[in-house]
């Protein structure tokens, strides 16, 4: 009985260890199929070493080209801002320079304010700088809307401040220009403010 139980203890321990020489010996198969040894000459090996080499020398070469391609654009961008900003700033100093004789046209009449009754020629210097400066912002391309008592209500050129019930005028005409509106071309800079009737 003894031997019996030996007997198969033993098969059991040696079918077991022929189950992991089977398996392992698949595993190295699997590892084999995937890794397949070649074997080469030393002018080949060689021939493969320079080619990486080669490879890896282009890929530096590239990749500073990229570093400084993008060096280059990072500075472009720089410069396009303070180009702009610049321009901005150039446009804006034209333009201003263009009010500032006006500005110092109403200065001096601010200064020599006449102190009797005779106030016409004072009037009419005052009336001569706004002149001035509507020559001016026409130069600049700017206008005056056009905008009178009983033009119908626009709201694209027209800014209603107030709705009133009045006696000359019907629904929807405007009763008095408050403040006057001005355009650039087709481009309102600021609209015309009005009294709508209602």
């Amino acid at each position: 009985m003894d031997k019996d139980k030996q007997k198969k203890s033993k098969n059991k321990e040696e079918e077991k260890m022929d189950q992991q020489d089977s398996s392992t010996s698949k595993e190295e198969s699997s590892a084999d199929e995937k890794q397949t040894m070649v074997a080469l000459t030393f002018d080949e090996y060689d021939a493969l070493e320079k080619e990486i080499e080669n490879l890896q020398e282009q890929i530096e070469e590239h990749k500073d080209g990229w570093l400084r391609t993008r060096a280059d654009f990072d500075n472009y961008k720089k410069r396009v801002q303070r180009d702009a900003a610049r321009s901005y700033q150039d446009s804006m100093t034209s333009i201003v320079k263009v009010f500032l004789g006006a500005v110092d046209d109403l200065e001096r009449a601010l200064k020599n304010e006449p102190k009797g009754k005779d106030l016409s020629t004072w009037v009419n210097g005052i009336e001569l700088i706004h002149q001035k400066l509507i020559t001016q912002m026409k130069n600049l391309g700017v206008e005056p809307l056009e905008v009178n008592p009983g033009d119908e209500f626009d709201p694209n050129i027209h800014e209603a401040i107030t709705q009133e019930e009045h006696e000359e005028f019907k629904e929807g005409q405007i009763i008095d220009v408050v403040q006057q509106g001005y355009r650039i071309s087709d481009r309102i800079i600021r609209p015309a403010m009005v009294r709508v009737a209602r």
